[in-house]
């Protein structure tokens, strides 16, 4: 796994406008892939790695297709604020830590099969002979998700191991613009942490749950 505190790849600011971006969905759990930085193309990534017990698996992410240019991927946060506790001696004696929960909103661009399953809340049994019929009663789809936006010469990315994906707003037919297909990923808890080591053999004990992971702004090359 590449070693991105390498001074190297250290940028002159940490300040980036992504020309372009990708969103890649795999199962859940599946490691982020290892070569990060890297220039992306949108095409699918896969790689094979072996866990913890040496055991061989291929992990393959799956590019969703195109999404907004106008409405950019959006995080958000919900949750209560936190509060200041005091007593009539000591005022601000304590500040609470209400939980938090993430999720994000995605306006996909294509009217595909796949972009449509994760609108709708349905798996394969939804698909007759090409065409998509909508569930009586839909329900979130769980995938890996892995984001990585650039500006050419930099990336940045966010990986997160389990999300639960289902339609997020109305579809709009517009004649004037590309029609989009909001979809909302809440986060949940997953192994949002395993080293792989230069053959992509996970690293014992070096597994670590959370919500996700963040590649903070790096040059795709020394040279740039």
């Amino acid at each position: 796994m590449p070693d991105i505190t390498d001074e190297s790849l250290k940028p002159k600011h940490y300040a980036l406008a992504p020309k372009t971006g990708y969103v890649y969905v795999s199962a859940v759990d599946t490691p982020a892939p290892p070569t990060y930085p890297f220039e992306p193309d949108g095409r699918d990534i896969t790689f094979t790695w072996k866990d913890e017990a040496d055991r061989l698996a291929t992990a393959k992410w799956v590019s969703i297709g195109n999404t907004s240019l106008e409405n950019g991927i959006e995080m958000s946060v919900e949750g209560d604020d936190p509060e200041t506790l005091g007593t009539w001696q000591v005022p601000a004696l304590e500040v609470t830590s209400p939980p938090k929960s993430y999720s994000m909103t995605v306006n996909l661009a294509d009217i595909s099969i796949e972009t449509l399953k994760l609108y709708y809340g349905a798996g394969d049994s939804a698909v007759t002979k090409g065409q998509f019929v909508i569930p009586n009663t839909p329900t979130t789809t769980d995938k890996a998700l892995y984001i990585i936006g650039t500006d050419g010469k930099h990336v940045v990315a966010w990986y997160y191991p389990s999300v639960r994906i289902i339609g997020a707003d109305s579809i709009t037919l517009d004649p004037s613009a590309l029609t989009e297909v909001p979809v909302r990923a809440s986060i949940v808890k997953g192994r949002a942490y395993l080293e792989l080591d230069k053959d992509n053999k996970a690293v014992p004990n070096t597994a670590k749950d959370g919500l996700g992971r963040v590649f903070p702004k790096t040059r795709i090359r020394a040279d740039v």
